[in-house]
C-alpha cells in the first residue's frame, strides 16, 4: 500500500553515525546533572523539558547542515556542528528556509549551539565571538505579541464572545451532569469544561495544565468558606518559579465532583491524573491542546489555543487597569518585569487611547462646541 505520510521534516537519528548519538547523549546527561558532584558538573541543569527542546534543536541543526550539502556519516561530535563554517551554512539553510523572515525558533536555536560551543566542546574566544557575530545576523523579533496572537485577542473586541468564553464552562458541565451514557464523549466535555475554566482563572502553561494532579498540584476542599487550591512548584515551572492561585468555588465544585462521580463511572476509578484517557492512561499535552481547540471552535466560534489564554488574561488586566504590569507580571509568573512590559506594550497602549477618547468625548459632552453668526466656533454650554 502507498504511504501517505508526511516526509520527515528532520533527519532521522540513524542517518549520523554512533560517535554523533554517543557525545549528544553525553552532553544531555551532563546537562541534566548526571553526577551533581563531579568535578565538571554544570553549575544550574537544566529542566527535563529544556533538554527535550536541546535534542530537537540538535536535530534540527543536523538536517540544515545535511540539507547544504554535509555528509552526516562524516558528523562525528557535537563540535562538528558548531565550528564557524558549519555554524555559518546552518544558519544560512535555515534563513532561507524561513524565507528570510524573523524565527523565534532560529534566534533559541543559535544560542543554543553556541552554549554548547562554550561549554561543551570549549571553542576559544576568537571562535566564540565568530559564532556570535553570525548569530547577531539573524533577523530580529520585534517586540509585542506577534500578528498570530493579536489576531486571537482581536476576536474578544466583540463583548459577546468574551461572554460566550466564560460561559461554556458552565454550559459543558450542565451537558456533563445530563449525560447518564458515561463514555469517552462525556469524559472529553468534561475535560474540556474543566480545562477551559481553570485556564480562565489560572492561565498556566500547557504542560503543567496537561501534567495536574490530584494531591500534588490540585488542593480541591469542601465546606462553608474552604480554599480550593492550584500549586505548581517551581521546578516544574519553565522559568523556575512557584505558582499559586485559588480556585473558584464554582471550579472546585467541577472537580470534586468529576474526581469522586463522572471519572470513576467511566473509567472504572478515581483518577490521580486530572486529563486521562479512557483507559486512565495519562493524556498528552497534544491531545489537552487539541481537545481544547476543537471545543472552543465548535461551542463559540472562537479560535484560541491554551497559551493564548495567557495573554487574554493579561489583556483582561489591563483593559481594567492600565499600567498594572506587575499584576500581569505575578499573576504570568514572569521573572522579569521587563519581559511583561515588552509583551503587552501595545495592548496597554491601545487600552490608554480608549481611555483618552472617552476623556475627549466627556469633555465636549459638559462644553459642546457651537457656531457663532460667522461660522466661528466658540465653546459654550447649550441653554
Amino acid at each position: 500500500m502507498p504511504s501517505f505520510a508526511k516526509p520527515a521534516k528532520r533527519i532521522a537519528w540513524s542517518a549520523v553515525g554512533d560517535e554523533f548519538r554517543q557525545d549528544l547523549d553525553d552532553y544531555l546527561r551532563w546537562c541534566g546533572g548526571a553526577d551533581l558532584f563531579a568535578a565538571d558538573a554544570r553549575p544550574q541543569p537544566l529542566a527535563p523539558r529544556t533538554i527535550r527542546l536541546c535534542s530537537d534543536q540538535v536535530r534540527a541543526a543536523l538536517t540544515a547542515l545535511v540539507e547544504s550539502g554535509a555528509d552526516p556519516q562524516q558528523l562525528t561530535a557535537l563540535a562538528d556542528l558548531v565550528s564557524p563554517r558549519n555554524f555559518k551554512a546552518i544558519l544560512t539553510r535555515r534563513y532561507e528556509r524561513n524565507g528570510g523572515v524573523a524565527n523565534s525558533f532560529d534566534i533559541y536555536f543559535a544560542r543554543t549551539l553556541i552554549r554548547i560551543a562554550r561549554e561543551w566542546v570549549k571553542l576559544g574566544a576568537t571562535e566564540l565571538a565568530e559564532l556570535n557575530r553570525l548569530a547577531a545576523r539573524l533577523p530580529k523579533l520585534t517586540s509585542g505579541l506577534t500578528k498570530k496572537n493579536r489576531a486571537a485577542l482581536r476576536q474578544f473586541d466583540d463583548w459577546a464572545a468574551f461572554q460566550g468564553l466564560h460561559a461554556l464552562p458552565d454550559q459543558l458541565w450542565a451537558e456533563v451532569k445530563r449525560d447518564r451514557r458515561g463514555n469517552r464523549h462525556t469524559l472529553a466535555k468534561a475535560q474540556a469544561a474543566l480545562a477551559i475554566g481553570l485556564l480562565l482563572y489560572t492561565p498556566i502553561r500547557l504542560q503543567n495544565l496537561a501534567s495536574l494532579r490530584f494531591g500534588a498540584h490540585l488542593f480541591v476542599r469542601q465546606g462553608r468558606g474552604a480554599i480550593s487550591t492550584l500549586e505548581i512548584p517551581a521546578q516544574e515551572v519553565k522559568n523556575r518559579r512557584d505558582l499559586a492561585f485559588d480556585l473558584p468555588p464554582k471550579v472546585a465544585r467541577m472537580l470534586l465532583d468529576y474526581a469522586n462521580s463522572i471519572a470513576p463511572r467511566i473509567i472504572g476509578h478515581r483518577p490521580e491524573r486530572l486529563f486521562v484517557n479512557l483507559d486512565g492512561k495519562a493524556k498528552q499535552p497534544q491531545g489537552v491542546a487539541l481537545l481544547i481547540r476543537k471545543t472552543l471552535r465548535k461551542r463559540v466560534g472562537i479560535e484560541l489555543t491554551p497559551h493564548q489564554f495567557r495573554h487574554l488574561s493579561a489583556r483582561t488586566v489591563l483593559d481594567t487597569e492600565p499600567g498594572a504590569f506587575e499584576t500581569v507580571r505575578q499573576l504570568l509568573g514572569h521573572k522579569s518585569l521587563n519581559t511583561t512590559v515588552t509583551a503587552y506594550t501595545g495592548i496597554d497602549s491601545a487600552r490608554a487611547a480608549r481611555h483618552h477618547y472617552q476623556i475627549i468625548e466627556n469633555a465636549l459632552a459638559s462644553a459642546p462646541l457651537r457656531f457663532g453668526r460667522r461660522g466661528q466656533p466658540r465653546i459654550g454650554r447649550s441653554a
